[in-house]
């Protein structure tokens, strides 16, 4: 925790990233830099499999790598891309894990 607060500090020191620049800026390039990274990851593992298995399959295009860049570092949009395009896949997953390991009924059935 102590080596967060002080890199939280350093960054907040500069007049352009404050605490807003870290909330509003940072922290979405940092989920959009994930999130692009793994699904990036993942679509390329399922095209080789894909091509091994001769199936067709509909492989990511430079293009698509580049709009993902420009969606993580662009101030704005990775606000955006975080909480309508990362964010949902990424907090999804979260939240199905805690709904499987609380699936438990308020109201159990009579005998059981």
């Amino acid at each position: 925790m102590e080596k967060f607060d002080v890199a939280t500090a350093y960054l907040a020191q500069f007049p352009i990233t404050g605490m807003m620049g870290i909330l509003l800026y940072w922290m979405p390039l940092a989920l959009c830099a994930w999130g692009y990274l793994m699904r990036t990851h993942r679509r390329y593992r399922e095209c080789v499999a894909a091509r091994e298995a001769d199936k067709n399959f509909d492989s990511d295009t430079v293009g698509t790598l580049i709009g993902r860049f420009l969606m993580t570092v662009l101030p704005v949009f990775n606000l955006f891309a975080a909480v309508f395009n990362v964010g949902p896949e990424v907090f999804g997953r979260f939240f199905a894990i805690i709904g499987r390991v609380f699936d438990r009924p308020l109201v159990s059935q009579r005998g059981k």
